[in-house]
């Protein structure tokens, strides 16, 4: 099912996202690397079904960038990678640069990503999912754990 890593997550230090922890390899296995035609890493999405990812509008996905599943040190590729070329980009009409809102975009994959231990989707909540404050929520990317 989706949502449920194969490789569990460690989760701690809830407070930060600049400067947060490095993941356990595989442990976010829905998060993926968009990327240019040149391997520039540009913004984080996630995978909802092996065809589908969403990212936010104000990335600017082009019809000609890679989708890139599986990864985890975006320095040092392994044979868990796969990139995957975009079929159709469609960012929400409604999306305003000046004020942010709206700012979703879903990517239909070309063709489907393979499903793997480090590979699998996300859930996404119905739209009457009631979230309580206090629960607590991880937000997952990729960037810089050390300041230098």
């Amino acid at each position: 099912g989706c949502g449920v890593p194969a490789i569990a997550p460690v989760i701690r230090g809830y407070t930060r996202i600049v400067n947060g922890e490095p993941a356990v390899p595989g442990s976010w296995p829905w998060q993926v690397s968009l990327q240019r035609y040149n391997g520039f890493h540009f913004c984080g999405g996630s995978l909802i079904s092996e065809n589908w990812v969403v990212t936010a509008a104000h990335c600017g996905v082009r019809k000609t960038d890679t989708v890139v599943v599986g990864a985890y040190d975006q320095d040092s590729p392994t044979d868990d990678q796969q990139k995957l070329t975009i079929e159709k980009v469609f960012k929400n009409p409604k999306f305003n640069m000046l004020t942010i809102r709206d700012d979703i975009t879903l990517i239909k994959l070309a063709s489907p990503a393979r499903l793997t231990t480090r590979v699998s989707p996300v859930c996404l909540p119905t739209a009457t999912e009631d979230f309580p404050g206090g629960t607590t929520c991880v937000t997952t990317g990729w960037g810089l754990t050390d300041p230098n």
